[in-house]
């Protein structure tokens, strides 16, 4: 029992370092259009995307030290100079929960409420990653039926991932079938739509053309399949 134990406890740390990896390296290389003023993914943005809070969100972030504010990093030195969390109050006027939430995570004890939906959380994470990956490689080879394959597998990834379009709305999609259904849109998209749009992409890369906007690829649905798009890929270099 002792060793079961042992071995769930290492596999809980290595799935939370895993955890703090994920969430840090996203905050640091935003996708497009995610960014705050300082070029860092927003917060509630980030805890969308991993499904967490944004107050988990910044306290990975500070465990990793990639969050830094004044006040992060004021109570961070008091609490390294061996003031209590009490005692951070007390300097701060902050209740016990926010002090907390601007302290990092120690050893295993991190609270997590359920380890095995953030495991799943993870999993997707690597899965997302690994496709985007493969699709990026297949296009440049240009298998046209596998590219078109992945490029189906890659987004049905996605599914439920935040988006933002060009002009800042937020939205999200499922996948049925052989067809997107967006959040803000009532009629789908079908996989041919998107086909259309991919030919077209990769035809104006190829020709070295830049993609500035959603028009140019010339397809229903095309404000919601540009940021989609930008984010597994196939639109490079956008200023969106």
């Amino acid at each position: 029992m002792a060793n079961a134990d042992s071995l769930l406890a290492q596999t809980v740390n290595e799935n939370i370092t895993e955890l703090i990896e994920s969430v840090t390296e996203a905050y640091l290389h935003p996708p497009a259009n995610t960014s705050d003023k300082n070029g860092r993914m927003c917060l509630y943005l980030l805890a969308d995307r991993f499904s967490i809070t944004p107050i988990k969100a910044r306290k990975l972030l500070i465990t990793s030290g990639a969050y830094k504010t004044p006040l992060s990093e004021y109570i961070g030195k008091l609490f390294r100079s061996g003031k209590t969390v009490k005692e951070i109050q007390s300097m701060t006027g902050l209740c016990a929960a926010s002090v907390s939430g601007y302290l990092p995570y120690r050893k295993t004890v991190y609270n997590l409420d359920n380890t095995t939906k953030y495991v799943e959380r993870l999993r997707r994470c690597r899965r997302r990653k690994a496709l985007t990956y493969k699709l990026k490689t297949s296009i440049c080879t240009f298998d046209t039926e596998h590219t078109k394959n992945v490029l189906w597998e890659t987004l049905t990834a996605f599914a439920e991932y935040p988006f933002k379009t060009a002009k800042g709305l937020c939205f999200t999609y499922t996948v049925k079938g052989n067809e997107l259904f967006f959040s803000r849109k009532e009629k789908s998209v079908t996989r041919a739509s998107v086909n259309r749009a991919f030919d077209t992409a990769v035809r104006l890369s190829k020709e070295g053309t830049k993609i500035t906007g959603p028009k140019m690829l010339g397809c229903f649905g095309a404000s919601y399949i540009y940021p989609v798009f930008i984010r597994i890929g196939v639109i490079c270099g956008s200023d969106m």
